[in-house]
Parts: structure tokens; C-alpha cells; sequence
């Protein structure tokens, strides 16, 4: 019984045969041992394919492929659900350790620790009176969460322009992840602010093939980028970003971390800084409707000393 080859394998096989017919005289016969006999006919003609069709087919194949992404992205943007997390934030010189519970109103963190050790009675305080706070007036985290909204309508637009913005090259599959370089499309002008910084940049950008989502970002400002001549701000050149999404259960994906360094004088989103460094794990679900008073209870009964 004759095996079908996975794509895969036939576009592996077939950037080898590229290779040989690159490296080698053409009547030097080809030998390749990690493809069946049976199959070798099949790859020969995928690649004669591969070589007689132009690079645009290829490019807008992958090209496709990180547009499905970052429709899925933008599909579960507007049908998030909740989760509690364990969060590692570096600011200021200091790593800062917090549990945090999503609510319906905003993410509520409680602080569990400060350079790996236990926070002194002053931090204690100071994070216990925010959380007081917060109990009292909780429109100050619901006015987070729709500036959170607000961010989150341009991240899913910007996701919405990436297939256009960028020019894709495809790197490779490993680990059932595709990583895929991508550089500004010459000959896509930029509309908006966001959209001006999205086209000064140069990364990879990584897929996941089973469930066709964004599974990573890295990206550097290849140029600076003026606001009104500079007037209005800048961001420097040079400037990074840094995202990797994980699989928390079927069909959604969370950022396990998240690094952005940019130097300049203008801020694009509200709830997202130029300067920021979180790591997460410890995902766990948690009900639909938790509200930040149920939260707050629960952090609060999660460090009470016994």
C-alpha cells in the first residue's frame, strides 16, 4: 500500500531536490533518502511546480496563512473569556510576582512577592490600600476596562491590516510552527498613526498549523517614526516588541509574555505602555460573570496568613 505524503514532507523534499538542482550538474542524478520511492515521482513534479510558478504564488500562500491567524485572533478578541493567572512583572530595577483574577469590569492582581522574596510590611501596605481602594470605587478599573476595549478594537484592526502591511517570506516549519519573516509592503501607505508605526517594522512572525493562530511576535522599528514632523512625538529607531501566545484549552490562546522597548515622546494605546516586560503562566478558567468584589475575595482569602 502505497503511504500519500503530508504536505509537509513533499515541500521539505522539495526544497531538497531545490537545493541538488542548485548545487549539482543536471544530469547528476538526485538521491533523496527521506522520501519512499513511490513517492519521488509525486515530489519531482512539485518541485518542477514549485520552480516553473512565480515566487508570488508561494508568497500570497503564506500570505493567507497570516491572514487566517489573525482572523482567529481577532475572532476570539470579541468572545474573550476569563482566566486567572500568575504574573511576573520587571519594572523599576524589581521583579514583581502578582496573582491576577480577570473580571468582567477589568483584571484585578494582588502582589505575591517582590524580588523572590515576601513583600516587606510597607509593599504589603501600599498593595493592600490600592486594593481597598479599588473596593471603594471600582468605576476606576471599569474605566480601564473600556480603555482596555478601546485598545483592543485597534489591536483588531491593526490585525485586520497586517496581511496587506507586510510582505511575508516563509522560513520553515518546526514543531508544527511555521515562522514566517516579514518586512513593510512598499507599496501600502499607511493611513493612521498606528498603522505608520506597524509599517516601519521588520520581524518573524509565528504560526501555529494546528489551530491556524498566532503563536508569536518579534518584531524591531527598522526606522524612526514622526508624528507631525516630530512635532506631536516620535518613536525612535530601534525600538522592539516581543509577544508569545500559548494554548490554554482548544481554540484559545493567551500571551505568555509580552516585552515592548520603544523610546520616544507619544503613547498609541492607553493601556499599553512603551516600556513593558510581563510574563504569565498558571492558567487557569474561572466563571464568565466574576465581578471585581468576587475577586477581591478570593485574592484577599488566597494570602490571608493562617
Amino acid at each position: 500500500m502505497i503511504r500519500r505524503p503530508t504536505s509537509h514532507q513533499l515541500r521539505r523534499s522539495a526544497r531538497c531536490i531545490i537545493v541538488k538542482l542548485e548545487r549539482q550538474p543536471v544530469a547528476t542524478s538526485l538521491r533523496i533518502p527521506h522520501l519512499p520511492k513511490e513517492n519521488l515521482c509525486l515530489a519531482v513534479l512539485v518541485t518542477l511546480f514549485i520552480l516553473c510558478t512565480p515566487r508570488v504564488v508561494v508568497a500570497q500562500t503564506v500570505k493567507q496563512l497570516v491572514a487566517d491567524a489573525c482572523y482567529n485572533a481577532r475572532q476570539q478578541l470579541e468572545h474573550e473569556t476569563l482566566w486567572s493567572s500568575r504574573v511576573q512583572r520587571r519594572a523599576k530595577g524589581h521583579v514583581y510576582l502578582e496573582e491576577e483574577i480577570e473580571t468582567v469590569d477589568g483584571p484585578v492582581r494582588r502582589l505575591i512577592s517582590v524580588d523572590g522574596r515576601e513583600p516587606s510590611p510597607s509593599e504589603r501596605k501600599v498593595d493592600d490600600e490600592r486594593l481597598r481602594r479599588l473596593a471603594e470605587n471600582p468605576n476606576v478599573q471599569r474605566s480601564w476596562k473600556q480603555n482596555q476595549e478601546t485598545d483592543e478594537r485597534k489591536f483588531g484592526t491593526l490585525l485586520q491590516e497586517i496581511p496587506d502591511v507586510f510582505l511575508f517570506i516563509d522560513q520553515g516549519t518546526q514543531d508544527g510552527m511555521e515562522r514566517i519573516a516579514f518586512r513593510p509592503n512598499p507599496s501600502r501607505a499607511p493611513k493612521t498613526y498606528e498603522e505608520r508605526v506597524l509599517h516601519a517594522l521588520s520581524g518573524f512572525i509565528v504560526v501555529n498549523l494546528e489551530e491556524t493562530r498566532l503563536a508569536g511576535l518579534s518584531a524591531t522599528l527598522e526606522q524612526q517614526v514622526d508624528f507631525g514632523y516630530g512635532v506631536i512625538g516620535r518613536l525612535d529607531k530601534g525600538g522592539s516588541i516581543n509577544i508569545t501566545r500559548v494554548r490554554v484549552s482548544p481554540g484559545v490562546w493567551k500571551t505568555a509574555s509580552f516585552k515592548i522597548d520603544m523610546a520616544g515622546r507619544i503613547a498609541l494605546f492607553k493601556t499599553i505602555s512603551r516600556q513593558q516586560d510581563e510574563t504569565r503562566d498558571n492558567f487557569q478558567p474561572i466563571d464568565s460573570h466574576t465581578t471585581i468584589d468576587a475577586a477581591l475575595r478570593q485574592l484577599t482569602a488566597a494570602n490571608q496568613v493562617p
